[in-house]
């Protein structure tokens, strides 16, 4: 069997490609890293345009919204947190909510009336970092950083709103405490705040 490179840039999300007798492919197993590469690098494009090109509002508009739903898809490659109060209702429900992501709610959770799919980072305030960014590297270590989701439920998303947190939450972690909401380390044990 052959074995070869077929990415100009090994270090690319595709990466390598093994090649096997069989005419069969492999894809080099990707890092959480490897799969936000791309993400970073079409946000930059778009930042880039956003900061240097003479546009009219409607289209700056929808770039921004292009770069906001770039980030929120790249919560699908990241492990999610929960909160104690969501994680309790999971197991009630028998759900491995951990392992869900919002794409997968509907399936669990008709009308996404119990849970939400919570940016610890309002996705906004990543979005900004991003078009402040000098580099397509820079906005990769944002992504890297910042993206960070937990389930909570929907009361808790409630009270974080009715504090002021919905997308203005400079100090996720004070949010959090005041709201109450503790969220699961890696290792299931409550702690009140963010690790």
């Amino acid at each position: 069997s052959a074995v070869g490179c077929s990415s100009p840039k090994p270090s690319m999300w595709w990466g390598c490609i093994i090649e096997l007798q069989a005419g069969e492919f492999l894809m080099n197993t990707a890092t959480t890293n490897d799969l936000l590469l791309p993400f970073a690098q079409s946000i930059f494009i778009k930042c880039n345009a956003t900061n240097k090109l003479r546009i009219p509002a409607v289209h700056r508009a929808r770039f921004l919204e292009s770069i906001s739903d770039d980030i929120k898809k790249c919560t699908n490659f990241i492990a999610a947190g929960v909160s104690k109060s969501a994680q309790e209702i999971a197991d009630q429900l028998k759900i491995d909510i951990r392992t869900k992501n919002w794409h997968d709610q509907h399936k669990f959770d008709k009308g996404r009336s119990i849970f939400h799919f919570e940016h610890i980072v309002p996705v906004k305030s990543i979005r900004a970092e991003c078009i402040s960014a000098n580099s397509e590297k820079e906005v990769h270590e944002i992504l890297i950083n910042k993206l960070r989701v937990v389930w909570i439920l929907k009361s808790e998303d409630r009270e974080l709103t009715k504090l002021g947190y919905r997308s203005n939450r400079p100090d996720p972690k004070k949010a959090y405490f005041d709201a109450g909401i503790e969220i699961f380390s890696d290792m299931k044990t409550p702690e009140t705040g963010l690790p």
